[in-house]
């Protein structure tokens, strides 16, 4: 039966026997156009958590270089995409091959973490809103991205973040990606639990 609200403290994906805060089905809720562009594509997922929508990802035929900050989560990742046979590469992640189908992980921490390589797509799926500076980080990480951002927040920080762990200090999101080239091409709460998600576009000169 699928969960109708989060379980905090939970891991974020249910994976294998561990109970997450929501399932696959939940989390791919809203992410339809991203699916629609992937094949073919470099995407970088920053909070990837359990790693499940990177191997989906994957699936499609990206090549997908998922980061997260806790060392279990990452863990748990790497043991799913071989469970599932995704391709789980050992890349360096400064290493801008592309191979399709493919999915590395690796622990970071997003609030100084900067991308060595471009890629195509980034996706930042509930994490700006858990930052010390949602905005620098937000700057820090979309310089890397070719064409599209995906974001997704609650919906109460959608896109201006006040959260108590940012200090409660306004982050115009939407502004911050105007101002690094982006246009709002399509945004809708239309994740789970009613989940902000919004598409950027790199504006072509």
């Amino acid at each position: 039966m699928a969960q109708t609200q989060p379980v905090k403290g939970n891991p974020w994906f249910a994976v294998g026997n561990k109970l997450g805060d929501r399932t696959l089905a939940q989390q791919m809720e809203g992410l339809d156009r991203l699916f629609a562009e992937v094949e073919g594509k470099t995407v970088l997922d920053v909070g990837c958590a359990e790693g499940l929508i990177s191997i989906e990802l994957a699936k499609s035929g990206a090549d997908v270089h998922g980061y997260e900050i806790r060392t279990q989560a990452v863990k748990d990742a790497k043991a799913a995409a071989q469970r599932l046979k995704v391709d789980v590469s050992n890349r360096r992640h400064d290493d801008s091959t592309m191979v399709p189908g493919a999915v590395s992980f690796a622990e970071t921490d997003a609030n100084t973490f900067t991308p060595n390589i471009d890629y195509d797509i980034v996706i930042m799926l509930a994490v700006l809103h858990k930052l010390k500076n949602p905005t620098a980080a937000c700057a820090r990480i979309v310089a890397h991205a070719l064409d599209l951002v995906v974001i997704r927040l609650p919906p109460e920080h959608a896109p201006t973040i006040i959260d108590d762990r940012s200090g409660n200090e306004p982050h115009h999101i939407g502004t911050t990606m105007e101002k690094c080239g982006f246009v709002l091409e399509h945004a809708a709460c239309d994740g789970p639990f009613g989940e902000w998600v919004g598409y950027y576009r790199r504006v072509r000169a």
